[in-house]
């Protein structure tokens, strides 16, 4: 019982809300950090309008959020709402690369020419995901362990991609939503998530941006979907357009399908930490 106590008191204080704490130490002070390195390019990020960048500024929390990505994805940024903000609660973006693609050169021109192959893979790799959902909770679970010395189960059911929403040449937005429930001792927290993502090139470097949101209703989803889309406008407008190669230089069905569980993996880790907005239930 103790044990479980203090599993759960050392979580409400890391992970209260959104990805991590939107009230707590990380976010104390808003940054003008904008630029971010991707194989060796700088790419500029300007923070979704309300919300301040967070990563870097707590360095053990960093590295227990890093710790549950599968070793495929690397985190770029990390946003959540100011410190005092009650109206986006349970809200968060973030960005992400796949390592596997991260120094290779992929323009508008040549993800325009991928990404009608990208959109036939969410129905071909659904095994995949599932297994890889798997070890994410798996790796997460451990990672929750470690940070309390408590036992403790982490478990994430009914992930289903909603499918796709974006209509740009450039860029590919899908939508995952999903349960989640931890349980130590006796006590236990469970929420329901949704994170829309968007899979965009900027400056030749192809990279996952997300928005997460607590799933209460159908408005949740839909301003994801909207913050996403505005965020990628943001972002592809404050970076030099690039064309990159022509299509005939890749592999797109295996590009494809690894952005694809790269991307819905990753957004399943982003979305996570949604489930101990729940406190009031420990």
């Amino acid at each position: 019982m103790l044990g479980g106590m203090r599993f759960l008191l050392t979580l409400l204080m890391v992970f209260p809300i959104g990805l991590l704490t939107s009230h707590g130490q990380e976010a104390t002070k808003s940054t003008a950090r904008e630029e971010v390195t991707v194989g060796g390019r700088t790419l500029k990020l300007p923070a979704p309008v309300g919300f301040d960048r967070i990563d870097g500024l707590n360095p053990e929390v960093d590295r227990m959020v890093e710790g549950m990505l599968p070793a495929t994805n690397r985190y770029l940024a990390r946003f959540n709402p100011p410190k005092n903000t009650t109206s986006s609660e349970g809200r968060s973006f973030n960005v992400q690369v796949l390592r596997s693609v991260e120094n290779r050169e992929i323009g508008d021109r040549t993800f325009s020419g991928m990404k009608q192959e990208t959109k036939a893979e969410l129905d071909k790799a659904q095994e995949s995901i599932r297994q890889e959902i798997a070890k994410l909770s798996g790796k997460a679970e451990k990672v929750f362990q470690d940070a309390t010395d408590a036992d403790a189960a982490l478990s994430l059911s009914d992930v289903v991609v909603l499918g796709s929403f974006d209509d740009s040449p450039n860029s590919l937005g899908f939508t995952i939503a999903l349960n989640m429930a931890a349980k130590a001792g006796d006590k236990t927290i469970k929420s329901k998530g949704v994170v829309a993502s968007m899979l965009v090139p900027v400056n030749g470097r192809l990279i996952n941006l997300y928005a997460n949101a607590e799933f209460n209703s159908a408005a949740d989803r839909a301003w994801a979907e909207q913050a996403v889309t505005a965020w990628r406008d943001a972002v592809v407008a404050a970076n030099p357009r690039v064309e990159g190669p022509a299509a005939g230089g890749f592999d797109f069905t295996r590009v494809g399908r690894s952005g694809l569980i790269g991307g819905i993996v990753g957004g399943v880790v982003a979305v996570i930490a949604l489930l101990f907005k729940k406190k009031k239930q420990a």
